[in-house]
């Protein structure tokens, strides 16, 4: 059996100082996968093919290469915003959008779509 994974990551962020109480951040964050198999077979006990009951061994291993090719993208953009009211008291908002595509679905199609969004307040003492 030979297995060939690839991944790849790109990462983008920015963070900016509105002012000295407010600042915002975003970015991107892009995942590329992919994985392949080839070349299945298996190895029977002292070279004897077991009983088939009209089971197809060849044709089996076929299709499950095809099912074991994997190819993921997800793109994931995001922002977020703090305000100090003071030195102990701090409120945040943060949102993300995550794209989700499995351009070759092994057992279900997971495409999909994700927004988050979140709020939090930070008292230091």
């Amino acid at each position: 059996m030979k297995s060939k994974t690839d991944v790849h990551t790109l990462l983008l962020s920015a963070d900016f100082e509105a002012t000295e109480k407010l600042n915002f951040n975003g970015g991107v964050i892009c995942n590329w996968g992919k994985t392949e198999m080839d070349d299945l077979n298996a190895s029977y006990f002292e070279g004897s093919d077991p009983a088939s009951f009209g089971y197809d061994h060849t044709l089996a291993f076929a299709v499950w290469e095809g099912n074991t090719d994997l190819k993921v993208e997800e793109f994931e953009y995001y922002l977020g915003c703090t305000y100090d009211f003071n030195e102990r008291l701090t409120i945040n908002l943060n949102a993300s959008y995550t794209d989700y595509n499995d351009e070759e679905p092994y057992l279900y199609d997971t495409d999909g779509d994700l927004l988050l969004v979140n709020a939090g307040l930070t008292f230091r003492f």
